[in-house]
């Protein structure tokens, strides 16, 4: 017996509707090719080559429901290589190709010069490329001025999924849990790390001054009045339940407002709430502002996981290390991501073993 055309019909339509609907909530962004293409003249020219290279890796990683291919590439250059002649050379061949310089780091490691690049497209990194120059003198190695350093690691951007979340309660060391507000899952998250032990804050949309970013709907905005900022603050914090401080979301343009920052940070005083700068903009008024008010705060140190490359990951937790035994304490951000966690399992209890103590950020906030 023959299907009847209506429902043949019928179920063309349905295969086809979830098939956009696929397309729709979930994305793919692979720009590896492209960007090859863009930086190999300069790499050619400044012996960025096969013969050359030390390591490559390729990634898929996932955000906010974009799936985007990330590479690490590492290689050894000889001493005629100058960083003062590849940078600019860099910047030029990215521009106005839609790709741009992240952030870049100079260090030293085994008797080499290193200089570590991350280019992203959009809020995408797509390489992170490490150069090591030999023949170059080895700094003094860090001494290990305090034997049992303390660090704090504050990981971002909870409450949009649970995807890793029983990752992250698993570890062993303690972490801060930073959860924004009016998100599916903020309140169970909450609950959950608060019942696993951890501490919780709010993480607090704040306006950027990037163009290139989605904000969320409740975000904090500098054109607002106080009477506006109070009514998102007290309804987000309220969203929230058990929080000891509050970070910022973003907030590029906001955290650096003073009448922003003192209305809010007034108010946290008057919760006995800290509040605990991301540190997105290098004009941040927040510690000042906080101090005038006796507010308790503190600031990040760094990030670990600009790059979601595990590679770039680890090395950060290596800087993060170094730094702690030299200042006797440091803080970190990082994001809700799995190849973060990932890197955490593994790398934490190694730093353990050397005089590591992860505490909670509250034991760090002055």
């Amino acid at each position: 017996m023959r299907p009847k055309p209506v429902i043949v019909m019928f179920l063309i339509v349905i295969l086809v509707a979830g098939f956009f609907y696929w397309q729709a909530s979930y994305s793919k962004v692979d720009k590896s090719a492209a960007l090859g293409n863009i930086l190999e003249p300069s790499f050619k020219k400044f012996g960025l080559i096969d013969n050359n290279l030390v390591k490559k890796t390729v990634e898929e990683n996932t955000l906010d429901k974009t799936s985007y291919v990330s590479t690490y590439i590492e290689y050894n250059v000889s001493k005629s290589f100058v960083w003062a002649r590849f940078q600019p050379a860099l910047r030029s061949a990215l521009k106005n190709s839609g790709f741009s310089i992240f952030d870049t780091e100079q260090s030293f490691e085994n008797g080499m010069e290193c200089w570590t690049v991350i280019i992203n497209y959009g809020k995408f990194d797509i390489l992170t490329l490490k150069i090591n120059r030999k023949g170059k003198p080895i700094p003094p190695p860090v001494v290990k001025t305090y034997k049992s350093p303390k660090i704090a690691i504050v990981v971002d951007d909870f409450g949009y999924s649970k995807n890793n979340l029983d990752m992250f309660l698993g570890l062993k060391q303690q972490i801060t849990i930073s959860i924004l507000p009016e998100q599916r899952y903020t309140r169970e998250v909450a609950n959950l790390a608060k019942a696993r032990g951890f501490e919780v804050i709010l993480h607090l949309p704040l306006e950027s001054d990037r163009n290139d970013v989605v904000e969320e709907a409740d975000t904090i905005r500098t054109g607002m009045s106080e009477k506006e900022i109070l009514l998102h603050l007290k309804k987000e914090i309220a969203g929230v339940p058990g929080i000891d401080g509050v970070n910022n979301h973003m907030g590029s343009k906001a955290t650096a407002d003073t009448a922003v920052m003192t209305s809010i940070l007034r108010y946290l005083k008057s919760k006995n709430l800290y509040f605990f700068d991301s540190l997105t903009s290098s004009h941040s008024v927040c510690l000042e502002a906080g101090r005038s008010l006796g507010v308790r705060c503190a600031k990040r140190d760094m990030f670990l996981d600009n790059s979601s490359n595990t590679a770039a990951i680890e090395k950060q937790l290596a800087e993060l290390k170094s730094l702690a035994f030299k200042r006797g304490a440091a803080i970190a951000i990082c994001h809700d991501r799995k190849n973060t966690v990932a890197v955490l399992r593994r790398v934490l209890p190694e730093m353990e073993k050397e005089g590591i103590e992860f505490v909670r950020l509250s034991d760090l906030v002055k």
